[in-house]
């Protein structure tokens, strides 16, 4: 089981909370642009307690040599994971050309993950979605992985719902778009030697271990943060 990167919400002080509850339990940052290690307080974005582990960080941006100093970064920092956002669609996050709508650029998304991979030795992950705006063809999604995959990225956690870049909020976006899991199950289905977790909406652990049935993982959301107890097991 995972926490998902939430803006504003799984700062350190959360995730050590978060910590207090589950032991094995994965903890993301929230996202963290590359314009903000590049020119920023370093120390500010990625200090963490070492109990918080294992924690990942989360990066936005979609310049290749920058992603890999920053996925950089983050190893010599002391970070498990460093995941690549594909799933914000929040239209911030678009004018600075990533999060979500990274997916109509996989091959971008592929040298992006390839730049990573060659300097870091910590895996690097991606987060997205199952589509972009209306566009609800699972061949989307499935080329987007492959793509990606061929790169070097072998997990991916799939938010099961579409991404509308107009139109909607980030707030709405986590609820208006359909959820999809079975999505997600074909692409474990068709990408067995990937890891695949499933995002999206996911309360409770009945839930949780009915789609461990079809995936490799479960992230949860705002169900980490509404009702925490949800870890203890896990």
């Amino acid at each position: 089981m995972s926490v998902a990167p939430m803006l504003d919400w799984t700062d350190r002080h959360c995730r050590y909370f978060h910590r207090l509850l589950t032991r094995h339990t994965l903890l993301y940052t929230e996202m963290v642009t590359t314009g903000a290690l590049l020119h920023g307080d370093v120390a500010r974005h990625l200090r963490f307690n070492t109990q918080e582990h294992p924690v990942a960080l989360q990066l936005g941006g979609s310049e290749p040599a920058d992603l890999a100093h920053c996925a950089l970064l983050g190893e010599q920092w002391g970070y498990d994971e460093i995941n690549l956002n594909c799933g914000c669609p929040s239209e911030r996050v678009q004018r600075g050309a990533f999060g979500a709508c990274l997916m109509a650029e996989p091959q971008l998304v592929a040298d992006c993950v390839k730049a990573m991979v060659d300097v870091a030795s910590v895996p690097i992950t991606v987060k997205h979605r199952i589509g972009i705006d209306k566009t609800e063809s699972y061949d989307f999604v499935r080329d987007f992985v492959g793509t990606v995959a061929q790169a070097g990225c072998d997990v991916f956690t799939v938010h099961a719902r579409n991404a509308w870049l107009k139109g909607l909020s980030p707030k709405e976006n986590r609820e208006v778009p359909p959820l999809r899991y079975e999505l997600a199950y074909r692409l474990k289905t068709d990408f067995p030697a990937l890891t695949i977790v499933v995002n999206g909406g996911i309360v409770g652990t009945e839930l949780m271990h009915a789609h461990l049935q079809h995936v490799d993982g479960v992230m949860i959301g705002r169900e980490a943060y509404h009702n925490p107890w949800t870890m203890v097991d896990w």
